[in-house]
């Protein structure tokens, strides 16, 4: 008799026990389930993604138009000799891109596997060159607008032997928060990367070129421009994973 007993004792402690472990389990996979969705709720309505930027010290504060003649540039660890910029020579002496204005949409695209940038107007194309995109920070492949056009403006960066800081930046056209397209003094190295995530151009070719494309005006958005993976002329403009699709 006492064996019967102790087995049915045991046997009502390993109920008990599994009991516990199913309960265990079960609290544990609801609170799981209920962390997790705060989380996503937190995530979704409160947690505000950080804005991305070109240029990690300028991009929140310099967005705007100035000149500054006479400033010194720092770029990889040296200093750069920065250009003078006359607004009185911009007028006597404008950038003339396409004489023979032709009709149509215009266009630029912007290769990142040739380097290289056109500019079309319909289907004529107005300019092709070579560029520098993102070495230090990815250039965006999308399709973009001109969202504001400044004659020149500062942009800094980067920290260590990576900071840069540079005035008189030139011919700047936005096209996606503070990245976009640029003259770049600092560097003579076009056709490869060499940028924190804008588009540089040699200097007389993003004056042309920031004469010729229209910022918004009147309700209607500015140039567009599309940033390609690869480009096959006239108008293919491959993009893998666009940040705006």
């Amino acid at each position: 008799m006492a064996k019967r007993s102790h087995s049915k004792k045991t046997k009502k402690s390993l109920s008990n026990s599994w009991s516990k472990t199913v309960r265990h389990y079960f609290r544990t996979v609801f609170l799981s389930f209920f962390v997790g969705g705060l989380v996503f709720v937190w995530g979704k309505y409160f947690f505000i993604p950080a804005t991305p930027c070109a240029n990690s010290l300028s991009c929140e504060s310099d967005l705007v138009e100035k000149i500054e003649n006479g400033a010194v540039g720092v770029f990889q660890g040296n200093n750069v000799k920065v250009p003078e910029i006359n607004l009185a020579f911009d007028i006597t002496n404008p950038s003339v891109l396409g004489t023979n204005e032709p009709g149509g949409e215009k266009h630029i695209y912007v290769d990142l596997a040739s380097q290289k940038l056109y500019a079309y107007q319909g289907d004529t194309k107005i300019l092709e060159t070579f560029i520098s995109s993102g070495r230090w920070n990815r250039t965006p492949v999308g399709n973009f607008h001109v969202w504001t056009k400044l004659r020149s403006t500062r942009m800094s960066g980067g920290s260590g032997t990576d900071y840069y800081n540079l005035p008189n930046v030139p011919y700047v056209m936005y096209f996606y928060h503070d990245f976009g397209l640029h003259g770049a003094y600092w560097h003579n190295n076009f056709g490869h990367t060499m940028s924190h995530g804008c588009v540089n151009m040699r200097p007389i070719d993003a004056g042309a070129i920031f004469d010729w494309v229209d910022g918004p005006k009147n309700g209607e958005k500015g140039t567009i421009v599309s940033i390609c993976n690869r480009f096959t002329e006239p108008n293919i403009c491959e993009q893998n994973n666009p940040i705006n699709s």
